[in-house]
């Protein structure tokens, strides 16, 4: 039996539009408005937020420190990220995603989530998505600050289970945390269709959200 690791941002929670909108509010606020935001957004959207900001406050020609970069990161979390998410009742998870996690509970198929988020918002996914109700927050992965990349996140994420990375399936979104998933050693992935899902040959399911996913084909992987 293959363990499940989640993504999350994405995946088992569709944000995209919330994260933009909270960089962009951040960005703007950062910069004071002297930054193209659509021009910086497409080329780190994808990465942690330590890494965004540092690049910002950089073109900025300013000293990263950081203290500065950990209070942008948190700010944009906090201030903008959960902020709209409560404002806008956004609290539901992706398309037949509770159906999927119940079934794999029910069936003791072993799971564990992989994210890059920080704790403030591990803390509120698990407070107001109410995701504690399969996953074990006490063996999660998330960015400490002691993670290089995604690799060796998914690499503990695995280790936390009991499990190693080859014998586990990935879910994820973005294309470079699929290929960091690979890089790791994941052999088989389902990918949440994107416009740039990459086609390498370890992705065996692609699907817009979990009410087209096929548990018995899940299982066969």
């Amino acid at each position: 039996m293959k363990a499940i690791l989640f993504d999350f941002n994405g995946t088992i929670f569709f944000d995209s539009d919330i994260n933009r909108y909270a960089w962009n509010q951040t960005i703007n606020e950062l910069t004071n408005n002297t930054i193209n935001f659509d021009e910086v957004y497409k080329e780190y959207h994808s990465v942690r937020n330590n890494i965004f900001v540092e690049a910002m406050l950089k073109k900025l020609g300013k000293e990263a420190k950081q203290e500065e970069i950990d209070y942008w990161s948190n700010r944009k979390e906090t201030q903008y990220y959960q902020k709209y998410c409560i404002e806008n009742n956004r609290n539901q998870l992706a398309p037949g995603l509770e159906k999927f996690l119940d079934y794999l509970k029910n069936n003791y198929i072993p799971i564990n989530l992989c994210t890059a988020s920080l704790q403030t918002n591990v803390d509120f996914y698990f407070n107001y998505l109410k995701i504690g109700r399969w996953f074990d927050k006490n063996i999660i992965t998330y960015d400490t600050g002691e993670y290089q990349n995604k690799v060796e996140m998914y690499k503990r994420c695995a280790k936390n289970i009991n499990y190693d990375i080859k014998d586990c399936i990935v879910i994820e979104d973005s294309a470079s945390s699929i290929k960091q998933a690979i890089d790791a050693g994941c052999q088989n992935l389902i990918a949440i269709k994107k416009e740039d899902t990459p086609d390498y040959q370890e992705i065996k399911i692609v699907i817009n959200d979990f009410n087209e996913l096929d548990y018995d084909k899940v299982l066969k992987i």
